[in-house]
Order: C-alpha cells, then structure tokens, then sequence
C-alpha cells in the first residue's frame, strides 16, 4: 500500500465522487460535453449501484477521494466467459494531482479483490490505444482479446 493512501470499498456516499470519475475516464481533459452525466455511457456506471455484482473501491488520502476503481454487469456486455457468462467491466480514474505514483495499481488489485468477492471469475475493460493506462493495465495482467480502431478491449482472469 502506498504511504498515506486507504482504499475503502464503494459505498451509497461515493456515487456522486464515481460520477466524478466516470467523466475523468470517459472524456479527454477539458472536452466534457455540456449535459455528459445524463450520457447513457456515463449513467450506466452508476445508475442503480447496488447490484450484487457491483463492486469497486475508492482511494482515500486523508480525508480526501483521490480515485476510484469499480466494475458492474453491463447491459450491452462488452465480453463473456467460455461459459458465456457477462464479465464485469472495468471503470478506474485518478484525480490528476494524484496519477503517477501508484494510485492506479493499488486501485486495480482493490477492485480485482472486491470483483472477485463479488462472485467474478474475470474483468474487462476499454481503453483508447493511445490511453499511459493500457500499460497499467498490461503490467496488471491484463490481456488485449480486440482491437477495433483505436479502442482496445481486453480482460483479465481473477483468482
């Protein structure tokens, strides 16, 4: 664990701080469109968290978020198991006065620990071609199943 830094699992008390993330992961800096949090592909990270597959930890320093990682059943599921069972996918971001010390890796095992918890035999995710995280997550394990353009889909086993 990082020095100063807990990670707390998701709760009722962090949404708003998810929504807040969920647009940090979803646009580039400074591009959030007028009206993004009522995007359906901002709204289906949060709508109704609660679910018993949800799961997904927040990094606290002191008193103050400073990211977060969760994952949840997706309506248009992005990747299934052999059993052809609906991966969870993946959402993570750092608030940028925090990135580039580790705050990303420790998020990763956080949420692969409450995934897992959660009943989940494996993640996926997205991420931009271009994206510094498509190393975090390569480092973590993670390995590319598609490329379409530039968006990389890729999963991970857990346990």
């Amino acid at each position: 664990m990082i020095d100063g830094v807990t990670l707390r699992p998701v709760t009722a008390e962090d949404l708003d701080f998810l929504r807040e993330m969920t647009l940090l992961a979803a646009f580039p800096p400074g591009a959030v469109p007028d009206g993004a949090t009522e995007l359906p592909r901002v709204r289906r990270w949060t709508e109704d968290w609660g679910r018993p597959t949800d799961a997904g930890v927040v990094a606290w320093r002191g008193p103050e978020r400073i990211g977060a990682a969760w994952c949840r059943v997706q309506e248009e599921v992005l990747l299934r198991d052999d059993s052809d069972r609906a991966l969870p996918e993946l959402a993570i971001a750092v608030l940028p006065a925090s990135r580039g010390r580790g705050v990303g890796g420790e998020l990763l095992r956080g949420v692969e620990l409450a995934a897992s918890g959660a009943g989940h035999q494996a993640l996926s995710l997205t991420v931009h071609a271009t994206n510094p995280a498509l190393r975090l997550y390569e480092r973590a394990g993670f390995t590319i199943v598609r490329r379409d353009g530039d968006r990389v889909t890729m999963n991970k086993p857990l346990g």
